[in-house]
């Protein structure tokens, strides 16, 4: 039984049935088998491969299409910039007449006026983009509006003093909380002393058309010297952008103030036309003050005549008292008011916007021009403050924010009277000097002989020449004469600025948007 076993055992090796032809076939089926998997594996790793190969085309065609929607935007964007008014109307347009080729695929732009354009001062325009390449599509939006002076915390077009050509520095112990900037007119470079400096003076970017900054006691060495200057430290500056010219007059404002842009009064006086703001003809001082009920009063004093304007927001009603006479108006000014002549004083306090809730049914806010080619200057007297304070920490369009007035000064000259408070409050946004005026300062009469006091500035400061208001011992940064600067920008500006106050001939971006992301075309 165990032989028969064993033998049936033998008889099933296939060494023994077939010999070493058998060896040979079996050897030939592994071979086969192995070629099979071979085959397989080699197709697997051509499909993915031919897999990856597609996906990186569309990858690449997508990243190309949304560069070329990208390009668009920009060119869009470039092109409202370069005109010399905003595009009127609400009806979207195609500013470059169909499809744009470049290189191996295509853009189409859009702008899109914002509907409330027509009875807004900023205008705004929503850009779309749509960039092609092979199949796939990419588009982008972007939300821009007319960018204003109230942007910068702080703007100079040349660097050297007004009074005495001299430099004027920046130094330990002020602060610049927003943008600044400076054009660096005829070579002036920009000057920052920061000897003594423990804490940045620039806490937003500084942006200069200079290659060049003027450092006291010299360039810094170590992020922790530029760091005592900026808050970004080496980061926190910028050179060598495109300048940024002033306006080249107050005729936005004269028109604004006046509702029309002709027949202007030639005869000294206070004018309320229905559809302007406040016309002031001749010379004058002007106090602004809130009444018991929150009412915005204005009294306007030319020689020995006083004329006070009282704004009744809640009412929607003007009343208008002159000697013994006393009108009252439907409506209310659009917040320009426009002198002719110098503002020899002007100080007081703004009253709140009127409120429902968290929407405001009338906004507190002012521009006050004068007609800056004819030299017309503005002097503050006194204090000129917000009855609520405006709180930098909230967003712009936080009820508290949009409560508080809004206030710009324009003028040739702005000047604080040397008989000013020793520390001086000032809430507006100050733009001295034009385009095409020779000067144009914010300073301090008398700056070298007045006693040290703390100038607070909320808001932004623009001027043509800049203007002294103190001076400091250079070697250790005490303050000698004048105002020690505290200057903080009020960041509401730049969005919600006065009415009517000057704009920068660019645009500022609100939004960006990709809209969609690397769709394919349909066949």
């Amino acid at each position: 039984m165990t032989m028969d076993i064993q033998n049936r055992l033998e008889w099933l090796n296939p060494a023994r049935r077939f010999g070493p032809a058998g060896r040979r076939g079996s050897a030939l089926l592994f071979a086969l088998f192995v070629l099979m998997v071979m085959a397989i594996t080699g197709m697997g790793l051509a499909a993915a491969t031919l897999h990856s190969l597609s996906l990186t085309r569309l990858q690449r065609d997508a990243s190309t299409a949304f560069n070329f929607a990208e390009s668009g935007a920009e060119r869009a964007l470039l092109w409202l910039r370069q005109q010399s008014s905003p595009p009127s109307g609400t009806t979207p347009f195609d500013p470059f007449g169909g499809t744009v080729t470049l290189g191996s695929g295509t853009y189409r732009v859009q702008i899109d006026p914002d509907d409330a354009n027509p009875g807004t001062e900023l205008k705004r325009f929503t850009i779309q983009s749509t960039g092609i390449a092979a199949s796939r599509r990419e588009v982008v939006q972007l939300y821009v509006q007319q960018a204003n002076f109230g942007r910068y915390a702080y703007f100079t077009d040349y660097e050297r003093s007004s009074v005495t050509n001299g430099a004027i520095y920046f130094k330990e112990g002020e602060v610049i909380d927003g943008p600044a900037h400076s054009n660096n007119s005829e070579g002036s470079d920009f000057n920052i002393n920061y000897v003594g400096s423990t804490d940045s003076i620039f806490k937003d970017r500084l942006t200069a058309v200079s290659n060049n900054i003027n450092y006291v006691p010299g360039t810094p060495s170590s992020e922790e010297d530029y760091e005592k200057i900026y808050r970004d430290g080496s980061r926190g500056f910028r050179l060598g952008v495109n300048r940024i010219e002033l306006p080249a007059n107050t005729d936005k404002q004269k028109i604004a103030a006046w509702g029309q842009s002709g027949g202007f009064p030639g005869s000294t006086g206070v004018y309320l036309p229905a559809a302007g703001g406040i016309y002031v003809a001749g010379d004058s001082s002007m106090t602004f003050s809130v009444t018991p009920e929150g009412w915005q009063r204005i009294a306007i004093v030319q020689g020995s005549t006083t004329t006070t304007v009282t704004l009744k927001y809640d009412a929607n009603q003007t009343v208008i008292q002159k000697g013994s006479s006393t009108t009252t108006k439907a409506g209310l000014p659009n917040g320009v008011i426009y002198s002719t002549g110098h503002i020899t004083s002007l100080k007081g306090e703004l009253a709140d916007s009127a409120m429902s809730g968290s929407q405001v049914t009338h906004r507190g806010a002012f521009t006050i021009a004068t007609d800056v080619v004819n030299g017309k200057n503005v002097t503050i007297t006194d204090n000129l403050a917000y009855e609520t304070t405006p709180d930098m920490s909230r967003p712009w369009d936080d009820p508290l924010n949009l409560r508080a007035a809004a206030l710009g000064i324009v003028a040739r000259n702005i000047r604080i009277a040397d008989n000013a408070p020793r520390d001086l409050t000032l809430h507006a946004v100050a733009l001295a000097g034009g385009r095409n005026t020779s000067d144009g300062s914010f300073y301090v009469n008398n700056y070298a002989s007045k006693s040290t006091g703390t100038l607070n500035l909320l808001g932004g400061l623009i001027q043509k020449k800049r203007g002294p208001v103190g001076t400091f011992n250079g070697s250790t940064g005490a303050q000698v004469s004048g105002y020690d600067k505290h200057y903080r920008y009020d960041r509401r500006m730049a969005i919600n600025p006065p009415p009517f106050f000057p704009t920068t001939g660019t645009y500022e971006r609100l939004s960006w948007m990709r809209t969609q992301a690397g769709s394919s075309l349909s066949p």
